[in-house]
């Protein structure tokens, strides 16, 4: 355990000093009067598309029952790009879809990251077999994002490179983003214990130009077959309802989960719910949530128990006193079916909501590749809200005297190790 110890605090020392903001720069920022979330993320170069209004899907079988239907519908080319990917129940019945529409002569690709091959039923060493061996058997597109290597070892921020990314493109007119693999843990509640998770679905030409051609980089990356970007049409857009700023961050950083972290707390006027699971924080994701309660922001965040893992969820609970110190209502969350809240959902001033992969950690800000829509939309965060209420039916608030007893030696260990593990 001592040299895992010295293994994440290095690794955490070389973090800080590539991190994109630091406490003391947040909080000498000079924010312009009336600042909103959308101009900061237009100030620092973050792409916006006009969009429809975009639907929401808040479980995993209204995901899987959604997404089987595009495959179903598709007729030109699927494009899949997932953290995750195994063999279990629901999820084979989506790979066996997915294979059929290939046979019947669409173009299908998936891009699937080797974190795959360590995935485990939950609470079991139990290893859940990925899905790369059986989709290349029966002869789907697939490629494996940053296959793990002794290589890699010299290097060790190389492997530690992961595609966090959950999105999808049917046919140049439907993209799909948020939080939802292709496993048992994604699809499998309810009626089964897993994760509780949202996906967003809308048509944006000018977001699935942006993220063919982002698919296509990362895939001819690690394929020999290549792939052009011009060869998968994005279709026009029918009716303009709404507009979405798109979030595509990649390691060595373009700094873009940073971008979007700054806007929606430093920008945020009235109030900021963060629904995240589990949290991680370094002392500048901290300063952030003080920055915004000393402005009278009033801050909510969301965490979960039932992680699955013991180290996820002890370094989770390690970082809620450091929330509730720098100003926030911290709630947890516990529904009767034991299920464990993977949502990444953040909504500001009823107005600005954001769906997407990126957890309030440092990895989402460095070494992961991560994904999130960001929408300027009073009707599109009412919704969220809504389902943001529904959640705290299982929620209890975290007081800082339960707070203190996590701050325990094991729990300080597995926080260090979740900032370049988790």
């Amino acid at each position: 355990m001592k040299r895992l110890l010295r293994f994440a605090g290095a690794i955490t020392i070389v973090l800080l000093l590539i991190s994109c903001s630091t406490a003391q720069a947040i909080e000498h920022r000079r924010l312009a009067n009336g600042a909103t979330p959308t101009a900061w993320l237009d100030d620092h170069g973050i792409p916006s598309y006009a969009s429809t209004k975009p639907l929401l899907y808040n479980t995993g079988v209204e995901w899987n029952e959604r997404s089987l239907r595009l495959i179903e519908e598709a007729e030109d080319y699927i494009m899949i790009s997932i953290f995750l990917g195994n063999l279990y129940g629901v999820s084979t019945e989506v790979w066996d879809a997915l294979i059929a529409k290939m046979e019947a002569g669409v173009r299908v690709y998936c891009l699937i990251d080797s974190s795959s091959y360590f995935q485990t039923l939950p609470q079991s060493p139990v290893i859940v077999p990925a899905a790369f061996n059986y989709l290349r058997e029966n002869g789907l597109s697939v490629v494996e994002y940053n296959p793990f290597s002794l290589s890699q070892f010299a290097f060790v921020p190389a492997l530690l490179d992961r595609d966090h990314r959950k999105f999808w493109i049917i046919d140049g007119k439907h993209i799909a983003l948020g939080g939802i693999n292709i496993n048992y843990a994604s699809l499998a509640f309810p009626p089964e214990t897993g994760n509780i998770d949202t996906m967003v679905e809308f048509d944006s030409p000018g977001a699935i130009t942006q993220m063919v051609a982002s698919f296509v980089e990362t895939w001819n990356r690690y394929s020999p077959s290549r792939l052009d970007a011009s060869s998968f049409a994005s279709l026009p857009l029918e009716e303009a309802e709404t507009s979405v700023w798109m979030i595509d961050h990649k390691w060595p950083g373009n700094g873009e989960t940073t971008v979007l972290f700054d806007a929606i707390t430093l920008a945020s006027q009235e109030e900021l719910w963060m629904v995240h699971g589990y949290t991680y924080l370094t002392p500048a994701l901290k300063e952030r949530i003080a920055n915004a309660a000393r402005r009278g922001v009033d801050v909510k965040v969301i965490l979960s128990e039932n992680a699955g893992k013991n180290n996820y969820q002890n370094a989770a609970y390690y970082s809620a006193l450091d929330l509730i110190d720098a100003g926030a209502t911290v709630y947890m969350y516990n529904d009767p079916s034991q299920a464990f809240l993977h949502l990444k959902l953040i909504v500001a001033d009823s107005t600005y909501t954001v769906f997407g992969s990126p957890n309030y950690n440092r990895r989402s800000q460095t070494l992961s590749r991560e994904i999130a829509a960001v929408f300027d939309d009073e009707e599109v965060a009412a919704q969220s809200k809504a389902h943001i209420q529904n959640l705290l039916k299982y929620c209890r608030v975290v007081t800082r005297e339960e707070a203190l007893t996590w701050r325990t030696r094991t729990n300080h260990f597995y926080h260090l190790l979740m900032q370049v593990y988790g």
